[in-house]
């Protein structure tokens, strides 16, 4: 008996995750269709879900976190997955950075039904998919040439939200001095003299 493909949905908005599901039902490429809003109720399902494959459709924002922040978890949890993120950005800076860690797909959430299926169609084949509204972005040069890293990108959220140091560190298990050296690199990619320049800098690229 063959195994069953499974497609689940990780979205903070409980009505996009559910009718992505159902579009994902409709469409029929797949055994088994969930959809999540909760972090912790989607790490819950992955501890039980085995060795089966799995298509994650992984929202970029999402509270206290992000989809890349997720992204390393998912892979070490699940042996055969492909993660395509489904995304509101429509920033250079976003789009680079997701692709820097080099998803399955990266697919914006205005996109149209055909091109839909033709993402879900390649990376079932083995090949990735860059939304086509985003290429330009991937094809220009990034002044700055800043890519963020998922850890870099929750703590700025964090920063953001007026969180100290010490209540940053305490809130990701953090040492004080880790977070100091995270700032610290984060402003020096960015070319940025004081947090408020980077905070600055992540709101006008809407990486936070």
């Amino acid at each position: 008996m063959r195994d069953l493909t499974h497609a689940v949905v990780l979205d903070d908005h409980r009505l996009f995750a559910d009718s992505f599901a159902l579009l994902l039902q409709k469409i029929g490429q797949f055994d088994v269709v969930l959809s999540f809003s909760a972090v912790d109720e989607f790490f819950s399902f992955l501890q039980s879900f085995g060795d089966q494959e799995l298509y994650v459709f992984l929202d970029y924002y999402l509270p206290d976190t992000n989809g890349l922040a997720l992204f390393a978890d998912i892979k070490r949890q699940c042996r055969i997955v492909k993660i395509i993120f489904i995304t509101s950005a429509f920033t250079p800076a976003v789009i680079r950075n997701i692709s820097h860690y080099k998803p399955d797909g990266i697919l914006s959430k205005s996109a149209e039904i055909p091109l839909f299926v033709k993402c879900i169609r390649d990376v079932r084949s083995g090949r990735k998919f860059v939304d086509p509204q985003f290429e330009p972005f991937l094809a220009q040069r990034d002044e700055r040439g800043t890519t963020l890293t998922p850890r870099e990108i929750e703590l700025l959220k964090y920063f953001s939200q007026g969180h100290s140091i010490a209540e940053t560190a305490a809130k990701t298990f953090l040492s004080p001095h880790t977070v100091v050296a995270h700032r610290r690199k984060m402003m020096a990619k960015a070319n940025c003299q004081t947090i408020a320049q980077m905070l600055t800098y992540a709101r006008d690229n809407e990486l936070i």
